[in-house]
């Protein structure tokens, strides 16, 4: 269940895992903010999960009353004997297994779940009903994963359980000290129906939150939560530039104290400038644009890169609310390379103040290039 949360939604969260490579190129800055927010991707995921957060809560520890996660579990290599039992048997019956069973940590009841529109808290009601004045409580659990493995078609159903194989097997019976009896004369196998037997009154859980996921209009969730995220998504606005502009950013630092590798040795000595394009080149070209603007898009894509070898990143910093994705597929088919958002942090460390804007290196220095939009061709979409 949690590969089909994932998938989907793997289109828009490929999207967003591929934001993360502008981090990496430059120079490992942040997680930004808008990228954070995404490892929800809202509703979608959220009811989904709670799904499948219940069937892991079943699978991994079962639903119980006066049972220890270890006899629930059978992590130990001794026999436990298992007493498949239903509401169908009759509250007589069942009072009286519930009160053999007392006092046996060797003996786990199991039911299969809910009966039939029945909620999960009014069956726990119903056993505690029956449980009163019975002390010790009996080990009573719901696990639908043990009706199935040992396919419990019918109830009562007894099997004796050691190291995840079945000893002896009976239907139609439910009397523990019968059964004592059975294993002291050394009985094994499958001693088949020796009683009588009913139908199982209760729902098989796992497959009612099968049904439920199956139910749930996926496209419709999914379509839902791609509305929410643009109408949430928060965009680094920046201005249209009104006049050509160039400007240069000098990168260099002087070092406030000594710093050695891990090995001791000095790379940078206290007081010394250090300009990192002296030793490493920026490799990156970026294009920064308002994607709501078709101008500042065409002009955009008619821009080249001096370094013809640099990567170029393609940074947004709007697209439109009402047509978030398409028009970002549209945008990415337009320029033929991914577009990514505008961060803050990117924001801040290239100091851009106005847009359509490229940043490039030119020597040991980056510039900034600011280019304005002819007015008759700048007004937003």
């Amino acid at each position: 269940m949690g590969l089909l949360v994932t998938d989907l939604v793997s289109a828009e969260e490929a999207w967003l895992q591929r934001s993360q490579a502008i981090l990496h190129a430059l120079e490992g800055q942040p997680r930004p903010e808008w990228l954070n927010g995404q490892a929800e991707p809202l509703d979608l995921k959220r009811q989904a999960m709670q799904v499948f957060e219940t069937a892991q809560s079943i699978q991994n520890s079962a639903l119980s009353i006066g049972t220890e996660s270890s006899l629930a579990t059978n992590q130990s290599n001794k026999p436990l004997t298992l007493l498949f039992v239903s509401f169908s048997l009759g509250d007589v019956a069942l009072k009286d297994i519930f009160e053999e069973a007392s006092g046996r940590d060797d003996v786990l009841l199991v039911f299969r779940g809910p009966k039939p529109g029945q909620k999960l808290p009014a069956l726990m009601a119903d056993l505690k009903r029956l449980l009163k004045g019975i002390d010790p409580v009996p080990n009573i659990v719901i696990d639908p994963i043990r009706f199935q493995r040992w396919s419990v078609a019918s109830v009562p159903d007894m099997i004796v359980e050691q190291d995840s194989k079945s000893r002896l097997h009976v239907r139609g019976v439910s009397s523990l000290s019968w059964l004592d009896e059975q294993i002291k004369v050394g009985k094994q196998g499958d001693l088949g129906s020796l009683g009588d037997v009913g139908e199982i009154a209760e729902i098989d859980l796992l497959e009612e939150l099968k049904r439920r996921m199956a139910a749930i209009d996926w496209k419709q969730k999914q379509q839902q939560a791609i509305a929410r995220f643009w109408a949430q998504q928060k965009f680094e606005i920046l201005p249209a530039a009104h006049e050509d502009r160039d400007r240069t950013m000098d990168l260099t630092i002087t070092a406030t104290r000594d710093l050695a590798a891990p090995n001791g040795q000095l790379i940078i000595r206290a007081g010394q400038t250090v300009n990192p394009l002296d030793k490493m080149p920026f490799g990156l070209c970026l294009m920064v644009f308002d994607a709501t603007v078709p101008a500042q898009i065409e002009l955009i894509r008619r821009q080249s890169c001096q370094d013809k070898k640099a990567r170029v990143l393609y940074l947004a910093t709007s697209l439109p609310r009402q047509s978030g994705w398409d028009s970002l597929k549209r945008l990415e088919t337009a320029l033929q390379a991914p577009v990514y958002l505008l961060t803050p942090d990117v924001r801040s460390r290239f100091q851009l103040q106005r847009v359509p804007v490229m940043v490039e290196q030119a020597g040991n220095h980056l510039v900034v290039h600011e280019r304005k939009v002819p007015s008759s061709q700048g007004a937003p979409s």
